[in-house]
């Protein structure tokens, strides 16, 4: 392989391999304003966000889709992400005749049926191009991050180089992929790296994002408990969701974090994790996430203002059958002052 090639996949990037979860343009700001990946919770990104210090840049997942175009989709599978609703199910009758509905991955779908199902706060499944055409019209001037899920065809790879050159001019856009992900998307490695530096296109590895979800029980920090470990339990199938409250009244600096610690998320009954958000007494969303362990797992967040905040879990997919039905397991808030 030629060595420049070599270097420019190998590089990893510190700004990657720190804290995204302190990237307010995560997903498109999905960490934020919840809908990840969407048009309509970009723009509210953009128009609030991207002048803060926090917004290090725009991240994105794309994924291509049966017939080869390129869609932003962070998860394999659509169960997390997309509601069963009546109209969702209408829009995936054809292939829920084949598949159940929690396997059905975005390589399963055509661009016609991603751009009809309708997500949370009904948003919409992107394209790539869409976004990239709106980053313009919303004048980004952060660096966008391309970060490549699932790709299958060379059709599809071709398109994605081909789509993006046509930006370049215009914004600053590089390519991103965890090894794994990258070997899988793009198996002749020396072919394709060749045709990204054919095109000016960069392209970076990156490893885990070690502070996403970081183990504070090995970090000595000082900190005030603001949820005391508590359990939660979500033994009734009409009732999957369990809420908390906790309030911040000191004085906040810059440099203060929230963190959420969830142990348990994963359990045993055929479920695929816990899901969580924080939201002020306005309903506005600081954080979602979801947690997918069964050991503790913690999630960290910038917070300003001292203000009532309400945390709510939500296991929607767990299992009521059996020895040990249901899910259990505990919760904590700190916070952390640097």
């Amino acid at each position: 392989m030629n060595f420049n090639l070599k270097i420019m996949f190998v590089l990893t990037v510190i700004l990657f391999t720190k804290l995204h979860a302190e990237n307010l343009g995560h997903r498109l700001g999905g960490d934020v304003y919840g809908a990840e990946n969407t048009i309509q919770t970009y723009k509210k990104a953009i128009k609030y966000l991207q002048k803060k210090k926090l917004f290090k840049y725009v991240e994105l997942d794309i994924q291509e889709t049966k017939d080869s175009q390129i869609v932003l989709f962070h998860d394999r599978t659509i169960k997390k992400l997309v509601p069963k609703s009546k109209h969702n199910l209408k829009v995936l009758n054809k292939i829920l005749k084949k598949k159940k509905f929690h396997k059905i991955e975005i390589k399963d779908l055509t661009l016609k049926e991603t751009s009809q199902l309708i997500l949370e706060q009904d948003s919409k499944i992107p394209t790539l191009k869409e976004v990239l055409d709106i980053s313009i019209k919303l004048k980004v001037y952060k660096p966008i991050h391309i970060e490549v899920k699932n790709l299958y065809s060379d059709k599809a790879r071709l398109k994605l180089i081909e789509t993006v050159s046509k930006y370049t001019k215009l914004q600053d856009i590089s390519f991103i992929a965890f090894k794994k992900n990258f070997y899988k998307s793009f198996p002749n490695t020396q072919r394709w790296l060749k045709v990204f530096q054919e095109h000016n296109l960069k392209f970076y590895q990156i490893d885990k994002h070690e502070f996403t979800k970081e183990n504070l029980n090995n970090t000595p920090r000082e900190y005030q408990v603001l949820l005391e470990e508590t359990k939660f339990s979500i033994r009734n199938k009409n009732q999957r969701t369990q809420t908390f409250t906790f309030e911040i009244k000191e004085k906040l600096k810059k440099n203060h974090y929230i963190n959420v610690g969830i142990y348990n998320g994963h359990d045993n009954t055929g479920d695929n994790g816990l899901n969580f958000k924080i939201e002020n007494q306005n309903g506005k969303w600081l954080m979602a996430n979801f947690s997918k362990k069964k050991d503790w797992e913690w999630f960290r967040i910038n917070i300003k203002n001292n203000q009532k905040l309400i945390l709510t879990i939500e296991d929607a997919d767990t299992s009521f059958k059996g020895k040990f039905p249901g899910n259990g397991g505990l919760i904590k808030v700190l916070l952390e002052k640097n």
